[in-house]
């Protein structure tokens, strides 16, 4: 069983493993508490709060892979037109891990494309891709995470 995760309060990014903290998880809702006083850090009902679970893969430099994570991965195709990498976000969808193609190094933002495939974006705003269920661990060795959704917007954001 999966037990990793990390907390977004909304302000600050809290992990699993942090000393003094308890996730508590009831009827599809959740707490994070701050031990001794019980103290709510965070909560499913906080509107700017995430509870983002990994998927137990690390990237080249070791560090582990969350929900909401945005890696980049060399590109091997149509550098010409991506550049030498892709920015990607990892999801999970249906209870499968998928990476959500964000944008290639010189912008390029693509619906639905990779070695010519075409899928559907599962009516998200971003584009995305789906391969089967090895493709994030068939990239650990080349993947580096760059940051995350909600401590680094910024890489959501198109390239000018």
């Amino acid at each position: 069983m999966n037990t990793a995760y990390r907390v977004w309060d909304g302000e600050e990014m809290h992990y699993g493993d942090d000393e003094g903290l308890s996730l508590e998880l009831k009827g599809g809702k959740w707490i994070l508490w701050r031990d001794g006083c019980r103290v709510i850090v965070a909560s499913s009902d906080d509107w700017d709060a995430a509870l983002m679970w990994g998927t137990e893969l690390k990237d080249k430099n070791g560090k582990l892979v969350y929900g909401g994570s945005v890696f980049k991965v060399p590109v091997s195709i149509n550098r010409q037109i991506h550049g030498s990498y892709a920015i990607y976000e990892v999801v999970q969808r249906n209870g499968i891990w998928i990476q959500q193609f964000l944008r290639s190094e010189k912008g390029f933002r693509a619906r639905g494309y990779m070695a010519g495939l075409l899928i559907d974006n599962f009516e998200n705003e971003r584009e995305s891709l789906l391969f089967d269920g090895k493709f994030l661990e068939s990239f650990v060795p080349e993947i580096e995470v760059i940051g995350d959704v909600y401590q680094n917007p910024e890489l959501l954001e198109v390239a000018e």
